[in-house]
């Protein structure tokens, strides 16, 4: 049987100035062994990585995580905010679900 999975569906490897969003979200899909978009999926984009960025408010308590829900295709997106100095944005994405998928990472510069 095959399992759930979480995949990157746009805007890795992105490059934008210090200081400004980056040009297009982090768009996630999660999909059932059939390959059909699930919805309802709790999703979670926590930053990481040697520049600081962040996310557009409201961020959840901690500040550097970005909670949503996948959609009826199951898309999730989120749109990160480079910091006011150079250096790599890691987004890390988790689907909240049981079995959960393997989680995805992006990788974003901020020049």
């Amino acid at each position: 049987m095959a399992d759930y999975s979480l995949n990157i569906h746009a805007g890795n490897n992105q490059k934008s100035t210090a200081g400004t969003p980056f040009a297009h979200p982090c768009v996630v899909r999660v999909i059932d062994p059939a390959g059909v978009g699930l919805d309802g999926v709790a999703v979670r984009f926590t930053l990481r990585g040697s520049a600081a960025a962040v996310f557009p408010s409201p961020p959840s308590p901690d500040g550097i995580s970005w909670h949503t829900v996948t959609g009826s295709t199951g898309i999730a997106a989120a749109i990160p905010i480079t910091p006011s100095f150079e250096g790599t944005v890691e987004v890390h994405v988790t689907a909240e679900m049981i079995p959960a998928p393997s989680a995805i990472d992006f990788t974003l510069i901020a020049t």
